[in-house]
């Protein structure tokens, strides 16, 4: 995972500069990604991060709403990746990335090791097309708004899957954007429980200015069914809209709301809104930032989460940071975090 300052870096560098296009695909999953010129068409990147936390939490023990404090010294998503980029007579760049997540903290022989990111795609004046495992663009359009943190992130939305996933990236329209993404699940899948091709879709429209940016979106979560009384219900639609503002040349503010339909017979009721904001203040060697969201559902207790965190620039490439995070489950929500707290080190390359 990237440190709280690389994600507040490239969320407000998505929303108030214009879409640069080839940069984009030079640049890896990290900004400190070491590249290397195969020839004068092709380009290979090599970049990982090892990410280490203590942390502690109070969970919900009991239906009474009592709690029970653990902690644990552990990894927090340490990972390694590829990249190539290969640009075209005719203009137009192609692309690969995989990304692999490790146990740093792990001794075992059969410590495991999972692919986080895999895909491929086309670059040119006509946009981007990507295919294959990536994140998702409506996390990216508005839960990473409020979402500054490496482990007090506070509740999302669901989405669809990050993977089996086309998608579209537009090029740059006098401000405007867009990005269409669909994920398709076929009857010979094995995460298809239908026996059926299943098509979920979703869009998001982004407008940029100078200091401020809006988005709106929609995900109708259509591959992302699941069996109800014997019989296979695709998933309702979440809608999204996001705003962010730079306020001044070191504070950076955003916002945003979610509306998730559910699945007839949800014990939250027809729908459940999330209403999100988050701060951050870039002060020099680091930053202090923390975000705020309701969570509102339509039936059933709403709650109200709360996190923030302080990051400090080591050297170069090397992060520490100190987060706290408070999220109000129900007193009858047994495993739920009540509370954590942790420290932790990123050193990426």
């Amino acid at each position: 995972m990237s440190s709280a300052v690389d994600i507040l870096g490239n969320i407000m560098k998505r929303l108030f500069s214009k879409l640069a296009l080839v940069a984009s695909v030079a640049a890896a999953s990290t900004a400190q990604a070491e590249t290397f010129e195969v020839s004068d068409k092709t380009t290979l990147s090599l970049f990982g991060a090892i990410e280490l936390k203590y942390n502690t939490a109070d969970e919900i023990s009991d239906t009474d709403g009592s709690t029970e404090s653990s902690s644990a010294y552990e990894d927090n998503g340490s990972s390694v990746g590829f990249g190539a980029v290969h640009r075209f007579d005719n203009g137009m760049s192609g692309y690969a990335e995989i990304e692999f997540e490790h146990n740093a903290n792990d001794s075992s022989d059969g410590g495991e090791v999972l692919t986080d990111k895999a895909f491929a795609g086309l670059i040119g004046d006509f946009g981007e097309v990507r295919a294959g495992r990536f994140d998702s663009i409506y996390t990216n359009a508005f839960y990473d708004l409020v979402d500054p943190f490496e482990t007090a992130s506070l509740s999302e939305e669901s989405v669809m899957e990050e993977d089996n996933l086309i998608a579209y990236f537009s090029p740059d329209f006098n401000g405007f954007t867009f990005e269409l993404q669909a994920r398709v699940i076929g009857d010979g899948d094995n995460v298809n429980e239908s026996g059926s091709n299943e098509t979920g879709m979703a869009g998001v429209v982004k407008y940029s200015a100078d200091t401020w940016a809006v988005h709106a979106g929609v995900d109708d979560r259509g591959a992302e069914g699941e069996e109800v009384n014997g019989e296979w219900v695709s998933q309702d639609p979440v809608y999204g809209l996001g705003v962010a503002v730079a306020l001044t040349e070191t504070v950076d503010a955003a916002a945003r709301m979610s509306i998730q339909e559910n699945l007839e017979g949800s014990a939250e009721g027809d729908d459940t809104t999330f209403y999100g904001a988050s701060l951050n203040y870039n002060y020099g060697m680091g930053s202090v930032y923390g975000a705020m969201q309701q969570v509102d559902p339509d039936q059933g207790e709403d709650r109200t989460e709360f996190a923030a965190g302080i990051n400090y620039d080591v050297v170069e490439n090397l992060v520490v940071y100190s987060e706290y995070g408070s999220y109000d489950p129900a007193d009858d929500a047994v495993g739920d975090i009540d509370t954590q707290f942790e420290v932790g080190a990123i050193y990426e390359f």
